[in-house]
């Protein structure tokens, strides 16, 4: 894809940040040497090698399929595709009540009990059309989390301290490519959807700069928060609502 770092070499990144040896992550996928080897040298991995990496490389394997410019696989989306889902709420109160109140909402999400998937499920509205590229990996990954673009905005905004704040429009211009992916606003892509921002930065050729602060407690926090509820039904995620404004004092 235009403006991205082909998965071999994005493996080889990921894998030399980890200072594993291909020996170790071999045997930790139970995947062939060869195998691996080809994926190295530029071959496409397969959805198998995928699954087996995600763990072993501390990411989501949902994410590893994105990073590779796979479809995502239905078992690996969220639980709903209900058009009028929407995580708003939770963000804005995971934004702003107190930092010790975050754990029992986490608390709060993961106590509600799995169903059974039906079908494919995440965000995907008729103008989620993106040109191949890196914004549009990094709209692909908020939509896999069943952020909209007004969601995105948001927990942008949370995670970077108020430094971007952008309209939900200009998000969609980030898939687009009509707007730049800078290196704070991939950082800040980093902090929402809980990827280290060194290996986001690889993927879309992003140098990030030497004093880029860490990631806030908040922004690890409201990731969780996020990526956790990909699991809820929307009648959870109206009881997940109640908990989070309670949990705000609002």
């Amino acid at each position: 894809m235009t403006g991205l770092l082909r998965f071999g070499a994005l493996l080889a990144h990921l894998v030399g940040h980890r200072a594993l040896d291909s020996a170790t992550l071999t045997a930790a996928v139970g995947a062939d040497p060869a195998e691996l080897q080809d994926v190295l040298d530029g071959q496409p991995p397969t959805g198998r090698l995928l699954r087996g990496l995600g763990p072993v490389l501390g990411l989501h394997a949902a994410d590893l399929f994105l990073f590779a410019g796979q479809p995502v696989p239905d078992d690996l989306t969220p639980i709903t595709r209900n058009p009028h889902w929407s995580i708003n709420a939770v963000i804005y109160n995971t934004m702003v009540m107190p930092a010790e109140k975050r754990r029992p909402l986490l608390d709060a999400i993961r106590a509600q009990p799995l169903v059974r998937r039906e079908g494919r499920g995440g965000v995907s509205r008729p103008y989620h059309r993106y040109e191949p590229g890196f914004g549009a990996v990094l709209l692909g990954l908020a939509h896999n989390r069943n952020l909209s673009w007004l969601s995105t905005a948001m927990a942008l905004y949370a995670v970077t301290d108020g430094r971007v704040y952008l309209s939900a429009s200009t998000i969609g211009g980030i898939g687009r490519g009509t707007v730049e992916t800078t290196p704070e606003l991939t950082a800040g892509f980093a902090g929402l959807l809980g990827i280290p921002a060194p290996d986001l930065a690889a993927l879309g050729g992003i140098q990030l700069p030497d004093d880029l602060p860490p990631p806030n407690s908040l922004a690890t926090d409201l990731a969780t928060v996020i990526w956790e509820a990909r699991r809820l039904t929307t009648a959870q995620l109206q009881d997940v609502k109640l908990t989070a404004r309670h949990l705000a004092g609002r």
